[in-house]
């Protein structure tokens, strides 16, 4: 009984630590169950409050990008009248151009009338002083002699049956020789008749083509006049979107870097000619130095694991490992600042492409865009140059112009 007693006494006891031991467990797991929940309270707190406020300024940011694009709207369509008008002049060039062209050419073939009319006159001017000699010292083997070995310049039938005539005639009477020499004088004076008549043609169309060039040469400058219009509330519209970023900082303190000190606060312009020439130099410089402590570091680590892989420890071991783990930290370091530059860059590149995109979009609203497109539908029938017809040299013709140029160099090198 008394042993019973102290069994039931003992466990009794050891069943009350237990059980104070347990509930002190129980209150300990409470109590970091209560830490935990606080501490992941705190956490999802401090990521609601991130979330937010990243939700509100990425609102912000697409508010003010709206108020962006809806004012770079209202400036297009208010630019849009000025580029219909400037269409509208660049169609009265053409019709201006068209009349002085088509007085140029009636001068051309005018003049090619002309020349041929003076060929024949001159060539019957040939026959009649040849006639001439023949009918006074008879010298008929003269003639042949001449008529042979002289080419005509001008052939058709008149001519052709007028020569075989002088050849029949020079072996005819003096009075025959007469008639020919009537005759030809006679169509002589007939030619400088047409002569005359075109040149009176000719001075007519000199009239009215000087009419048509002051004409053409008015509506080219008024056109001059209105594209330098375009070109400035063009350039405007391009220029707010090339200056989108311009004086706003990003989340990057390394592109903020780049872009601090800029006159214009980080134009699409600065951002192609300055900043990505600073962030290629400091991308190239961090990738060296990268490689440089890549390569120390891994020539002291193959040290270090070939004595562990050997079991033969140099002198030198404890310097080795000792340079080992500070190459490492410099290793990772030079990693890291490598990363960090060469996501900065990107992050450049995306921004740099972003706005280009915006100029691609409004470039067929530039003045040259109008230009190009008509020149090219016109220059299907024959070669010209877009000065002669708008007074205005496009980027396009500018540049078609240099590369021609400097084809013709490299050809005589």
């Amino acid at each position: 009984m008394i042993f019973k007693a102290i069994a039931h006494w003992w466990a009794s006891l050891n069943l009350e630590k237990e059980e104070a031991r347990t509930k002190s467990l129980i209150r300990e797991l409470d109590r970091e169950k209560e830490a935990v929940k606080q501490r992941l309270q705190v956490k999802k707190n401090d990521y609601l409050e991130r979330i937010q406020s990243h939700q509100e300024k990425r609102n912000q940011e697409l508010k003010e990008h709206i108020e962006f694009m809806n004012q770079q709207l209202t400036i297009t369509t208010g630019y849009l009248p000025r580029l219909n008008k400037f269409q509208d002049l660049m169609f009265s060039c053409v019709d201006s151009w068209m009349h002085l062209d088509l007085y140029q050419q009636e001068l051309k073939i005018l003049a090619k009338k002309i020349n041929n009319l003076f060929s024949i006159i001159n060539l019957l001017d040939a026959y009649v002083s040849e006639l001439k000699k023949l009918s006074q010292s008879q010298e008929r083997y003269a003639w042949r002699e001449l008529t042979a070995n002289r080419e005509l310049t001008v052939k058709n039938d008149f001519i052709l049956k007028t020569n075989e005539r002088i050849e029949r005639t020079s072996k005819s009477s003096y009075e025959e020789f007469k008639n020919e020499l009537r005759r030809l004088q006679s169509h002589r004076s007939a030619l400088l008749k047409q002569v005359n008549e075109l040149r009176a043609e000719r001075n007519d169309l000199d009239v009215k083509k000087k009419v048509a060039e002051e004409e053409h040469k008015a509506n080219k400058d008024t056109l001059k006049k209105e594209y330098e219009l375009c070109v400035d509330a063009w350039g405007q519209i391009a220029n707010k979107f090339e200056a989108y970023y311009a004086f706003k900082d990003c989340d990057l303190e390394q592109v903020n870097m780049w872009m601090s000190g800029l006159s214009e606060g980080g134009t699409l312009t600065e951002i192609r000619q300055i900043v990505l020439k600073m962030a290629n130099e400091d991308v190239a410089h961090a990738t060296q130095n990268f490689n440089e402590i890549k390569n120390e570091f891994q020539l002291y680590k193959r040290r270090v694991q070939d004595a562990h892989d050997t079991k033969e420890y140099p002198d030198s071991f404890s310097s080795d490992k000792a340079r080992r783990d500070y190459l490492k930290i410099k290793h990772n370091e030079a990693f890291d600042e490598r990363k960090k530059l060469m996501e900065a860059r990107t992050f450049l590149y995306t921004r740099r492409d972003e706005l280009k995109g915006y100029i691609e979009r409004i470039q067929p609203l530039h003045p040259d865009a109008g230009i190009d497109s008509l020149f090219e539908m016109l220059s299907l029938d024959r070669a010209f140059d877009a000065w002669s017809i708008f007074g205005i040299n496009t980027a396009k013709q500018k540049r078609k112009y240099w590369e021609e140029k400097q084809k013709r160099s490299e050809k005589y090198v």
